[in-house]
């Protein structure tokens, strides 16, 4: 799967421990999906048991984190 990560996803996601791997697994294998006040796509997934949230810019392809 193609994603486009900008600075602060990236900035986050060192700051959480969270790998490319899983951002992907939890945008295609999610158990939540919703839209936020602006729009943008919210994923909720369990990767290996943890809990994360990554929230898709709206009507961006390929998906931007």
């Amino acid at each position: 799967m193609s994603v486009a990560y900008t600075q602060h996803s990236r900035d986050q996601m060192a700051l959480r421990s969270i790998s490319e791997a899983e951002v992907e697994s939890v945008i295609e294998d999610h158990h939540t999906h919703y839209h936020d006040r602006d729009g943008n796509d919210i994923y909720v997934g369990h990767p290996a048991g943890r809990r994360i949230k990554v929230v898709v810019a709206k009507n961006s392809d390929p998906p931007r984190v």
